[in-house]
């Protein structure tokens, strides 16, 4: 136990897990600048001898050209085993970041993580010995901990058939909140969801500048006073401080923003990210686009959101994700009747699949798992999750 909780320990501190990292990569490129210059040493004695005598130079050609055949055959399979190590070093990297951001998400929403401990204990021990089929196996193994907890933990509808069911209602409420069960071709999925016909929507930001790192943050419920709304729920991704990969750009967001209240824009010159899709509200008028870059920067707007991916155009499934099942959180529109919410236990296409059956016509993901919030009339109906640099207020 004492040697599990140094390795997770460890692990937790990003510095130190890139610097293994950053061994194994050292090492490799070592390796090849090692074998690089062994190369040019070996060319520079050659040149130096062609000039000594005709025979030399025939001999040197002949060995050059048998060099050259082997240097060919020798550095493409060099070439293809080390490729193949980098790959699978990113990738178990990367396997394994999104396993440790997974586990602080259940932290903060089911607090019990000691079956996916013990998983996680064995990939660890499996990426020390450097046993990357096995430790990408393993990876299987802990999701499958991460996914049972996570079903485990779906909030109960209370609405009940005699059987003592959950019902089952594929119906948009009129207004207001509710949880229930809708059903769709790819299952049932329980969802909690404020539907408000002719609200304001409001973009609220934390920050009135850009941040790259200990950015400021609110709670929920204090960017829904910060515009005086009745409801609301938690904005765009963002680096949050329990994820390893977050150490030195804490609670920092990439993608656009721009606050309906006070009209500060972020990240405008961030044109990485134009390609994201974005929500831009106009009062109680909600207008989407598949790329940030198709809206361009409108102050006049009651704030702008950029997020991915965009879940439902024109009433039709619009993602071609999928990723893990987790507490998906979205912003849709059906008619003049603003709804925002969570689909709990869902993936990306799931969470698409239920937004279609209630017959929302368009509809943008957003942040979910730990950070998860929504707020409603005085009180936390999901959350209240972590600090939140940007938030979407709903207000009358």
């Amino acid at each position: 136990m004492k040697n599990f909780k140094l390795i997770m320990i460890s692990f937790y501190n990003s510095f130190a897990w890139k610097m293994l990292i950053g061994s194994y990569l050292i090492a490799i490129i070592g390796g090849l600048a090692i074998f690089s210059y062994e190369q040019y040493g070996a060319q520079k004695v050659l040149v130096a001898e062609i000039g000594n005598s005709n025979k030399v130079v025939a001999e040197l050609t002949d060995v050059a050209k048998q060099y050259e055949t082997l240097k060919a055959d020798d550095q493409v399979k060099k070439n293809e085993a080390l490729s193949e190590v980098i790959t699978n070093i990113q990738k178990t990297y990367e396997d394994g970041a999104k396993l440790f951001e997974d586990r602080a998400d259940l932290v903060i929403t089911a607090g019990k993580v000691a079956t996916v401990d013990k998983e996680l204990a064995k990939f660890l021990s499996l990426l020390g010995d450097q046993k990357w089929v096995e430790a990408n196996e393993q990876v299987k193994k802990v999701r499958t901990e991460i996914d049972k907890i996570i079903v485990a933990n779906t909030p109960r509808t209370t609405a009940l058939q005699s059987g003592g069911q959950a019902k089952v209602d594929n119906t948009l409420p009129g207004s207001g909140y509710s949880r229930q069960k809708v059903t769709t071709g790819r299952g049932e999925f329980v969802i909690s969801m404020i539907s408000a016909p002719g609200a304001r929507v409001i973009v609220e930001t934390a920050s009135d500048s850009d941040c790259s790192d200990n950015c400021p943050t609110k709670t929920l419920a204090e960017h829904v006073a910060a515009s005086g709304g009745f409801a609301g729920i938690n904005g765009a991704y963002f680096c949050p401080p329990d994820y390893p990969k977050c150490q030195g750009k804490v609670n920092s967001f990439d993608t656009l923003a721009v606050n309906g209240r006070n009209k500060a824009v972020l990240n405008r010159a961030n044109n990485v990210y134009s390609v994201v899709p974005l929500m831009a509200a106009y009062g109680n008028n909600l207008s989407f686009y598949d790329q940030t870059v198709q809206w361009g920067v409108d102050t006049s707007s009651t704030g702008a959101l950029a997020n991915h991916p965009r879940l439902v155009r024109d009433g039709s499934n619009a993602t071609g994700d999928n990723g893990s099942k987790g507490t998906r959180g979205f912003i849709g529109k059906k008619d003049s009747t603003i709804v925002i919410g969570h689909v709990y236990a869902a993936s990306l296409q799931d969470t698409a699949e239920v937004l279609v059956t209630l017959g929302i016509q368009n509809a943008l993901n957003l942040d979910g798992g730990g950070s998860s919030a929504l707020y409603y009339e005085g009180s936390y109906k999901a959350g209240p999750g972590r600090g939140l640099p940007t938030a979407i207020v709903l207000a009358r």
